[in-house]
């Protein structure tokens, strides 16, 4: 199994009919079963390294542009990729290595644990969203403390309620979201209203300008 994400950026290739392929995309190829995913154009003009886009046992070929087939289902995301899965409470992202069909399109990739281990895991692409490491930088985490009480706010990257916050506390039952209304996650539209959020939960009546 392949598990090194790749570090280049290849030129674009495209055959006599105009289609243009890059490194990452998983085609068809005439005459060879399965999918197969370009590694990188050569040697020599009209020609593509390409490796059998499945799990275990990749197997390496060269083959002409002339003869890659898009597929219609071809998935948007690629090796190489920095990945979150697409729900708002997730913080973490992972590196793509692979992507390989298992029934449907599975991503594998990888994070490195708290600990300084790395972490492989299988995820369903319909899953994920194509983040960047500046987006990941921007987003503002910030430790809060009461008395007792310890949390944080954290502003979501992805989903809908991207740019959006929430606030965390030990003290709260199940993942410690702090919910205005029931078991609901409020969610509030700026850093000041996460603030009244916390306050509130510690001292105060519940703030208005949440978005629940």
């Amino acid at each position: 199994m392949v598990t090194s994400a790749q570090s280049g950026l290849w030129a674009l290739d495209a055959p006599p009919g105009g289609e243009v392929f890059s490194a990452g995309d998983i085609v068809g190829v005439e005459g060879r079963p399965g999918e197969w995913e370009l590694m990188k154009p050569g040697p020599g003009p009209g020609v593509w390294i390409a490796e059998s886009a499945r799990l275990e046992d990749r197997v390496s070929a060269k083959v002409a542009v002339g003869a890659l087939q898009r597929l219609a289902d071809a998935p948007h995301i690629r090796r190489g990729d920095l990945v979150m899965q697409r729900y708002p409470e997730q913080e973490r992202a992972a590196v793509v290595s692979a992507v390989v069909r298992l029934g449907q399109w599975v991503a594998v990739k990888s994070y490195t644990l708290s600990d300084g281990g790395v972490c492989l895991a299988l995820d369903s692409v319909d899953r994920l969203e194509v983040v960047t490491a500046e987006q990941l930088a921007a987003a503002i985490r910030v430790d809060v403390v009461h008395g007792a009480h310890v949390g944080r706010i954290v502003q979501a990257v992805v989903s809908a309620r991207a740019g959006q916050f929430r606030v965390v506390c030990r003290c709260a039952p199940g993942a410690g979201e702090i919910c205005r209304d029931g078991r609901k996650v409020t969610w509030c539209p700026s850093l000041d209203s996460a603030r009244q959020l916390w306050d509130w939960h510690v001292s105060g009546p519940a703030p208005t300008g949440s978005a629940a």
